[in-house]
């Protein structure tokens, strides 16, 4: 029997389980889930129908504010706004605002107009709770909401109704609204046919675990075939780490042999060339084609000085990281007319030589991008730890990312495909973004020497 079949059997043995589970879970919580799930629902509107009541009431007493707290009107006329302005104000069909005094008093109530005038103090409901005298307790202690029984205005019966009110003190006055809660045990009732109707599809569930059992076959299978990519690709980047590793040597190599081999010969042949030149005397015709190979050993040792420096900078071996990035900005600067800010802290022992080195190299990949397509006048390059991170943030002020951020490696350069590998080698993150100045935001993370990460490499 073949590995292929193997993995076939293996992967119907979660259908068969999944699918007498499932009647076996069908016959035992459909009741406790019906009971389970009206009292989610009914909690649920009860809160829904407290905020709602709140929000109103709050509503109310913001609009009120100004008049009840006006100091250019006498308390009467303030009195008679306030009431004008309650008695217009509703919150649906049966739902209303009221005022009473601290005595029981009846002031304004917009749908029971009978009860406006007279003492409700001693009013009671049907189960024996004195309404009014208790909402007015309430609004003075604080105590939010009270339920009770009352007439509903639409139908004329006498329904659950949930109150709040809130105290004007300075007038002791009540004011408050309420919502009947009679709708709540029908969207209950309504929530509980409903899942008896769904209870009673659930065969088809089956059906649907069968076509489950399925995806689920061809995703363990995905499943093996990511992993063996996985492991592949851990591999690949391995051989990458090892690559990038065996070209930084070879550059510092020849970048070693450049500054102490040719640029030495060339400095011993531009002194031989001033030496002769001295000796020449008035010779003026031989003296000025000796000048101009003087010239031509300058540039040719300032080219093959740059040429080390762009393999490998010696004062990143010999400095370290912060000044050999504050030497690429000042280097960067004058062969660009960019300007250039650099704010680098040492990073002494936090990181590996070849993870100082991968960030110097992100550094001088982002500002060739710079030069080359960003427009920018100015970059600022920071350097500096987070906890156990060394965090470096780069921005330019020029035309930024083109293209959405989550499709800037999808389209980028082999540029910056080369600097996400090689912070992925040490364990780091790295993320383009737009920069507050309108331009691109390179920020990148790496984990210091001695993180989790760096104990596992």
């Amino acid at each position: 029997m073949n590995f292929k079949t193997k993995l076939f059997l293996i992967t119907l043995f979660p259908i068969i389980l999944i699918s007498v589970a499932m009647l076996f879970v069908i016959d035992i919580q459909s009741n406790r889930l019906s009971t389970s799930q009206a009292e989610t629902v009914g909690n649920m509107f009860t809160e829904l129908k407290h905020a709602e009541l709140k929000n109103y009431v709050t509503l109310a007493r913001n609009a009120l504010t100004p008049i009840y707290t006006s100091k250019l009107k006498t308390k009467r006329q303030a009195q008679r706004e306030v009431t004008e302005i309650v008695r217009k104000m509703t919150s649906g069909e049966d739902n209303y605002f009221y005022i009473y005094d601290g005595d029981g008093k009846n002031i304004v109530n917009p749908r029971l107009t009978h009860l406006v005038g007279s003492n409700w103090i001693g009013l009671k409901d049907a189960d024996g709770r004195s309404v009014v005298r208790d909402l007015i307790d309430r609004a003075k202690t604080g105590d939010e909401f009270y339920s009770y029984i009352w007439k509903k205005p639409s139908s004329g019966e006498y329904v659950e109704k949930l109150g709040y009110s809130v105290y004007l003190d300075r007038w002791d006055w009540m004011i408050g609204s309420g919502i009947y809660m009679d709708d709540v045990s029908q969207q209950v009732s309504t929530v509980q046919q409903e899942l008896q109707d769904n209870i009673r599809e659930t065969r088809l569930v089956l059906f649907i675990l069968t076509l489950a059992g399925v995806a689920l076959t061809a995703l363990v299978i995905g499943l093996a075939r990511l992993s063996e990519q996985r492991l592949a690709d851990a591999r690949l980047k391995a051989l990458t780490a090892r690559l990038v590793d065996a070209q930084e040597e070879e550059r510092k190599r020849v970048s070693r042999e450049l500054h102490d081999s040719i640029s030495q010969l060339l400095v011993s042949s531009r002194y031989g060339l001033e030496s002769a030149l001295s000796r020449s005397g008035e010779h003026g015709d031989i003296a000025e084609p000796i000048e101009k190979s003087m010239q031509a050993l300058d540039g040719a040792i300032s080219e093959v000085r740059r040429i080390s420096r762009a393999l490998r900078p010696s004062v990143l071996d010999d400095m370290g990281l912060a000044a050999a990035v504050k030497a690429l900005g000042k280097e960067f600067a004058r062969q660009s007319d960019i300007e250039v800010e650099v704010e680098a802290e040492p990073a002494r022992k936090l990181l590996t030589d070849e993870a100082k080195t991968a960030l110097y190299r992100v550094i001088q990949e982002a500002l060739t991008n710079v030069s080359k397509h960003s427009s920018a006048s100015k970059v600022s390059i920071r350097l500096f730890r987070r906890g156990s991170s060394v965090v470096l943030l780069l921005e330019d002020d020029g035309v930024g990312m083109t293209s959405g951020g989550g499709k800037m490696l999808d389209t980028a350069g082999l540029g910056i495909r080369n600097m996400q590998e090689r912070i992925d080698t040490f364990g780091g993150s790295i993320k383009f973004r737009r920069a507050r100045t309108g331009g691109l935001a390179i920020h990148v993370t790496l984990p210091i020497e001695g993180s989790s990460f760096m104990r596992a490499a």
